[in-house]
């Protein structure tokens, strides 16, 4: 019953938020970004996968701004040292009652600016569609369609590889040519 009363008030709320983004949209490629937001969640294997597509972006002069989500309570502070100063993690402390992230790091990735953001979860939690639906990026993608789901773009990739999806990224955003 808890569950689902988390749930009503989670998407009440972000009902109410959504009507108050206001968001330029456009699309853009590799050659015309300037900025890209990425949200994962902070596991071994997907940390390693979003660690690739930053350096691929990186090499490219493209500037990076990542948030993950760490299904903790709280991050060690000694792993928190190797981790790139553009990645802000949080973690389940950092959340109110009902799943809505409650943290600065959050709220500042949410309404910069990005040429593009990529959801890279591929989790349909509250956590992960909340920041991807109230972020202000110009172009949205994502691999798992939420209800109402936020994004310009749905890459789906039916083995739920994280590499598979990251290449399929990777290769969209370089092959598509835009008209200006």
């Amino acid at each position: 019953m808890l569950n689902i009363i988390k749930k009503i008030v989670g998407n009440k709320i972000l009902e109410n938020r959504i009507s108050k983004i206001k968001r330029q949209k456009g699309f853009c490629n590799i050659s015309t970004m300037k900025s890209v937001g990425i949200l994962f969640e902070n596991t071994g294997s997907t940390y390693l996968m979003a660690n690739k597509m930053m350096k691929f972006f990186l090499a490219r002069k493209i500037k990076i701004s990542a948030i993950a989500f760490e299904d903790t309570k709280d991050v060690e502070v000694e792993s928190r040292k190797h981790v790139p100063s553009y990645i802000k993690i949080f973690t389940k402390s950092d959340l109110t009652w009902y799943g809505k992230p409650n943290c600065e790091d959050v709220n500042k990735f949410m309404t910069q600016k990005f040429d593009v953001l990529i959801d890279m979860s591929r989790s349909s939690e509250y956590v992960y569609r909340y920041i991807s639906t109230l972020s202000t990026a110009k172009f949205k993608i994502g691999g798992l369609q939420y209800k109402n789901d936020p994004f310009d773009l749905i890459l789906l990739e039916h083995s739920n590889e994280t590499t598979k999806f990251v290449s399929l990224i990777i290769n969209f955003l370089s092959t598509i040519k835009v008209q200006n």
